[in-house]
């Protein structure tokens, strides 16, 4: 039968900021809830360990804090294929943390439920696996509990680990007596032995999937005590013996990917992927696993249960229920007979388009996107927007000096053709007016410098890709009824021009004169502040601070900034990292901050009504730590004062 959670113990309604919907399962010492965040109404999975666990395992506050700095490592991950961490937060009796939330079965319960692989190339998930091992890998981040329970299969067909550097602590240190720590059959004999581990133990790990996987068994079985003796002492059985659909080059790789001694092993997830793809070769067209009906589902057990959400709608928004690839077997669980053959949803990648004058740099865009992305090139302005009528791109990436038609210009016809699109521009030089108007005409999302890091390219592509689904997945907004008059647009520091706009708005909105930062501060507590207007230039704000902090807390609000600034890289820093919705050269045209008012009242009213446009609002680094006190400061005093956006969503 299928796991029930005890009903005689009672959800709470609320932990943290995070309200509380149902329960999606229980590990030793955890339990995973389906939660809302409502300041931007998105659905979490949110991992509730009790502090009270902490201390009765002994060591309470030391493993606490381990606890926190192993979330925080994962949080640091930023990869397709691994779960995301938003939060990390605890309150007087938990200690949390906000996942995403990710729809789909395991890959325990695909395999549960008799699927199975072609095996003319190399399965796709278990290319996710290897990759997002490397990458964690070669940050420092080792998993420790690498099993199929552990990867989580979503309805786009991509495999995505979770619990991230989070397990092995649960594991090994929170686990009831009488529990078997770990998982058995995925463990690596340096494991078994208690002896040091280091990423090629979850190379081990990774490599007993691959081999069930392939040959639909697992390297070693039997119980505890024979399946010990398996581990440590023999050679898995060769998989092409078992299975002959499989090359006998396969045999080998196998061999050394479960050597008994780390040294014997790949030395990396890499360098098994890439003896893996010298013998199966990548799919030239990536397929989703079946799948699995819920009638056909295995049972779920404390130790693995699985995450599910619903990510349904953006499915719909980048078609992926078109089109159904026919003809993969999947065959029922064990005892079960055969099952019909399962229609297997076909993978869509993301759209991206770089326009580069440079060949050279298109092609190196090219190559580092291509895995991840559908990505096609334009060499000039005119040549990107004859794209963008033709077809449907989530990300567009720009560079800024070209030939004919600039950069910023093409970005601001871009939105008019395109407006879902997500901007980005590459830009190797400083011209402040550029930067500039590329947010007040063009709303550009990120500036990415040449020459750029790897690393922070596929950060913020992967970023605006998933900004551009939740837009497509947003319905229009509905004309605001009421207007903005129960809106606040707060102007700091200087009387003058909030006594001018306040004459210029009218009934429109409300105009407050916030004197000081604490003004300010006590505004967004008690009003449902659309809009701050401040001075770049004041020496009474640190306002980096302030608006790094605002975006974290509060991302509905628009912050329009005054500025005499020449520096284009403290220009380029707030927008990235704060989201600047405008700035205005001084002296300050009335008429100008006006239309940008107008402007921020209008995306207000957009985020209340569709609050999944809130992540055009998502700042860079916005989960790593405040750098600075102020900054600490800033964010902690925003956290107590909370604000009145999650009333008004709800109403």
């Amino acid at each position: 039968m299928r796991w029930q959670p005890d009903a005689s113990v009672t959800a709470p309604h609320r932990i943290g900021k995070y309200l509380i919907e149902a329960e999606l399962g229980r590990g030793g010492m955890a339990v995973v809830y389906r939660a809302l965040d409502p300041e931007i109404g998105r659905q979490v999975a949110l991992k509730v360990l009790s502090k009270a666990e902490f201390t009765s395992s002994g060591g309470g506050s030391r493993l606490l804090e381990r606890f926190r700095r192993e979330a925080r490592a994962a949080g640091r991950l930023l990869h397709p294929n691994i779960v995301g961490i938003y939060e990390y937060g605890e309150d007087e009796v938990h200690a949390y943390i906000a996942m995403e939330l990710v729809e789909g079965l395991s890959l325990r319960d695909h395999l549960l439920a008799g699927w199975r692989p072609d095996l003319r190339t190399l399965p796709e998930a278990l290319e996710d696996l290897l990759g997002a091992l490397d990458y964690s890998h070669a940050r420092g981040v080792i998993h420790r509990d690498i099993k199929p329970g552990n990867i989580l299969i979503s309805q786009m067909g991509v495999a995505k680990i979770t619990d991230f550097g989070i397990a092995r602590i649960e594991l090994s240190h929170l686990t009831k007596v009488g529990e078997i720590l770990g998982t058995p059959f995925y463990m690596s004999p340096e494991q078994f032995n208690g002896q040091p581990t280091d990423e090629r133990s979850d190379v081990y790990s990774a490599a007993v999937i691959v081999y069930e996987v392939l040959v639909g068994k697992r390297p070693f079985e039997g119980r505890i005590a024979h399946l010990l003796k398996q581990i440590l002492e023999n050679a898995p059985p060769a998989p092409s013996s078992i299975n002959p659909e499989l090359p006998a080059q396969i045999d080998a790789i196998m061999a050394k990917a479960l050597a008994k001694r780390p040294e014997d092993r790949f030395q990396s997830a890499h360098e098994l992927l890439d003896a893996l793809h010298q013998v199966m070769p990548r799919k030239p067209e990536r397929r989703a696993l079946a799948r699995v009906p819920a009638e056909q589902a295995p049972p779920l057990t404390p130790s693995g249960a699985r995450l599910a959400g619903n990510v349904g709608a953006l499915r719909r928004a980048i078609g992926l229920n078109a089109g159904l690839n026919a003809g993969t077997e999947a065959r029922a669980g064990a005892g079960a007979g055969e099952a019909p053959a399962a229609a297997v949803p076909k993978r869509r990648l993301p759209a991206v388009l770089c326009v580069d004058d440079e060949e050279r740099v298109l092609n190196a865009l090219k190559f580092v996107l291509k895995d991840a992305y559908d990505v096609e090139t334009a060499a000039n302005g005119a040549q990107a927007l004859e794209r963008l009528k033709g077809r449907r791109f989530q990300v567009l990436v720009s560079d800024q000096r070209m030939p004919g038609m600039l950069g910023v210009d093409l970005l601001r016809e871009a939105r008019a053709i395109a407006p879902a699109t997500v901007r980005i521009l590459l830009t190797g030089y400083s011209d402040l007016a550029a930067m500039v108007g590329s947010v007040n005409d063009s709303e550009v999302f990120r500036f990415i410098s040449k020459p750029w890091q790897q690393e922070d390219l596929l950060a913020t592509i992967a970023e605006a890709v998933s900004v551009a689904i939740a837009l497509e997945a947003s319905p229009p907004p509905a004309a605001a009824a009421g207007g903005a008059s129960d809106l606040a647009v707060v102007v700091l520091e200087d009387e003058a021009m909030a006594r001018a706009e306040r004459q210029i708005a009218g009934d429109s909105c409300q105009v407050l004169h916030a004197p000081s930062l604490d003004h300010a501060l006590a505004a967004l507590a008690k009003h449902e502040v659309a809009v701050l207007i401040a001075d770049l230039e004041s020496r009474n704000v640190e306002h980096t601070a302030l608006f790094k902090a605002l975006k974290a807390e509060h991302p509905q609000t628009l912050v329009i900034v005054t500025t005499a600034a020449s520096d284009s890289e403290v220009i380029i820093n707030l927008i990235n990292e704060a989201r600047i919705f405008r700035f205005i050269n001084k002296p300050v045209n009335l008429t100008v901050l006006h239309r940008h008012v107008v402007a921020a009242l209008q995306r207000y009213q957009a985020f209340r009504q569709s609050p999944a446009l809130l992540g055009t609002q998502a700042a860079r680094h916005a989960a790593a730590a405040p750098e600075n006190e102020a900054a600490r400061s800033m964010l902690a005093r925003l956290k107590a004062l909370g604000g009145r956006f999650a009333a008004a969503l709800k109403g």
